[in-house]
């Protein structure tokens, strides 16, 4: 009982640490990083929590007047979702500041209190910089400023920051086209990525909160547009070309009738920039020579491992072997391992299942290659070990992984005849052997009466065989021939036909769309991407692979997102035959593959 009650003490004790834990308090700052000389701002300590009373306590302001605060203003807010209910509160303290000289300035930490307990915020830099546009109207001698003037031309600029420029080919490298600005921004009003056309590319997630970063010495604010994971197809120096973007900026100016800090006497203005980032080059190392046999452009850091047949099974009966293949790198192009098995054991289709994650680290997860068996002989056989070698962009070396030799039996199912090859002796299951030697009989030479000879060189039959074997030879010829030149029709006519035979399947598979047939639908569409494929490359089914897709459209011109995208929507069809999906989600699927297919069409002919 004694035992019980101190369990029970100690898990109250730890959900009172987890609630804590989730209850942390957010206490941030909020300024802007560039002002001018004669421009006040506001600067605001947000706190998502009922703050202790009068526990605010503001920085010193250095360089800057303080004209007014804190103005303090709640909110609080309640929300049901699937029938959940959530709320939230904040609490925020406004400051407004004229700058005093131009410079750079450091807004210290504030302070406050929440429960007893002191939470600070971060020191962060604001730039003032002087006052720009000014120009005496005639007549009323009053100023005006021309909003254009407002942005100079290192105010806004757009930069693709890669992790690494220096790397070897199937190294993952992270993109992030970065926007950092001076002024406000109102929207992106477009934006043009370059292809990376020599890369494997793909989008990923990210947060996207604006940060301060001093760049060139001048303070901005930095947003994230864009970030991608790229790796290299190919060696040797790849020039990524420019971005190009056009924003339209905020400009906010005082009318004359002054400044009002809480509705204050403003006008707003909105200028449009064009930007264009640097090109960016990166060196791409080729692999070191001496590579292992099992070497197939695997890079990144792996490990292997292996689940082995039973250890004993019956003749004609199947089985398989696991290979699971996991860790960080280019795992989506990563091939099965190759290995042998003994010659009486008949192998099936490898199979793959991927559990891959994409990140701004890397591609991170695991692959396992099922390699399915029927062992027809019965006997005692070693499966050698399956090598898998991967290169480390790290050490700049190749590793080898490799799992144990195994040894099974196969024992006899009683349908064959119970004997066993052993190094040229035959095994009877029972346990007795027999030499080859013994077992075979020596042939006795014996005396044939022999007929006299008949000249048969030149005869009139030796001209008919001549001739017969002729006229057969060109038969032959002539039939060969136009079997190879009707399979080659056929070959053309189906790779011709690839798009027709796809689109035909595409309106079935709309056809059922428009009925809300789901499994029709999925299996009609799964039908014409893989029978697309099949049909335009010539590739048979049994090849038939998001690998194979993927290296077969690269290597014909298309590009990688391209690619990664035809397989991705595979894979979406996969998944939703067996998931609830609205009528949206078969729309998107259909038009995304639409889409696809018509961009290879365009590029592949034939």
């Amino acid at each position: 009982m004694l035992r019980l009650i101190r369990r029970i003490v100690f898990t109250i004790a730890l959900l009172l640490v987890s609630i804590q834990s989730w209850a942390q308090v957010l206490f941030t700052a909020d300024a802007p990083a560039l002002t001018a000389m004669g421009s006040p701002f506001r600067v605001e300590f947000t706190v998502d929590a009922e703050p202790d009373s009068r526990s605010i306590a503001a920085p010193s302001f250095e360089g800057f007047e303080l004209l007014a605060g804190p103005s303090v203003s709640t909110g609080h807010s309640v929300q049901f979702i699937n029938g959940k209910q959530s709320s939230s509160y904040s609490c925020t303290f406004s400051y407004v500041l004229l700058p005093e000289r131009e410079g750079t300035f450091t807004i210290g930490a504030a302070t406050i209190r929440v429960d007893g307990k002191e939470y600070s915020t971060k020191p962060f830099p604001v730039e003032v910089v002087a006052e720009k546009g000014n120009a005496k109207s005639s007549g009323k001698g009053a100023s005006t400023r021309n909003p254009e003037n407002q942005i100079s031309k290192d105010d806004i600029i757009i930069r693709l920051k890669l992790s690494d420029t220096d790397v070897y080919k199937g190294e993952a490298i992270r993109a992030s086209l970065v926007l950092y600005t001076r002024v406000g921004i109102d929207h992106i009003e477009s934006l043009e990525m370059p292809p990376f056309d020599d890369f494997w590319s793909q989008e990923l997630t990210f947060d996207n909160d604006p940060s301060r970063e001093e760049y060139n010495g001048k303070v901005y604010e930095t947003y994230k547009i864009r970030e991608l994971l790229l790796s290299p197809q190919r060696s040797g120096e790849i020039v990524i070309p420019a971005t190009e973007m056009t924003v339209v900026a905020q400009i906010v100016q005082n009318n004359g009738r002054g400044f009002d800090p809480i509705f204050g006497g403003r006008q707003i203005y909105h200028v449009t920039r064009k930007l264009k980032s640097d090109e960016q080059k990166i060196s791409v190392k080729e692999f070191p020579k001496g590579a292992p046999a099992s070497f197939a452009g695997a890079v990144g850091r792996f490990s292997l491992n292996a689940k082995m047949p039973e250890a004993q099974i019956k003749a004609n009966s199947a089985d398989q072997i696991s290979v699971t293949i996991s860790g960080e790198g280019n795992l989506k192009f990563i091939t099965a391992p190759k290995f042998r098995l003994p010659e009486s054991f008949e192998l099936y289709d490898t199979k793959s299942v991927d559990n891959i994650k994409v990140t701004a680290s890397g591609t991170s997860g695991s692959i396992t290659y099922t390699y399915p068996f029927v062992a027809r002989s019965a006997g005692r056989f070693t499966i050698e070990p399956v090598e898998f070698t991967f290169f480390n962009p790290s050490t700049g070396e190749y590793t080898t992984l490799a799992t144990e030799r195994f040894t099974m039996e196969v024992l006899d199912d009683g349908k064959s005849s119970g004997e066993v090859v052993h190094a040229g002796v035959f095994t009877d299951y029972g346990g007795s052997m027999r030499q080859l030697d013994r077992d075979i009989r020596f042939i006795h030479n014996v005396a044939v009466p022999q007929r006299a000879a008949s000249v048969f060189i030149f005869s009139p039959l030796y001209w008919l065989v001549i001739v017969a074997s002729l006229a057969a030879f060109v038969v032959v010829y002539v039939l060969m021939r136009r079997r190879i030149r009707l399979n080659h029709n056929v070959v053309a006519r189906r790779m011709r036909r690839a798009d027709k035979v796809a689109v035909q399947r595409l309106r079935l598979a709309e056809k059922y769309m428009k009925e809300q047939n789901r499994h029709p639908f999925y299996e009609e569409m799964l039908r014409a991407m893989w029978g697309y494929i099949g049909d335009k490359f010539n590739i048979p089914v049994s090849a038939l692979t998001k690998e194979t897709i993927r290296e077969e459209l690269y290597r014909r011109g298309v590009s990688s997102a391209d690619a990664e995208q035809f397989c991705q929507i595979i894979s979406r069809l996969d998944e939703a035959q067996y998931a609830p999906v609205s009528e949206d989600d078969m729309s998107s699927v259909y038009g995304d593959a639409v889409e696809v297919i018509s961009k290879i069409e365009s590029i592949i002919k034939h």
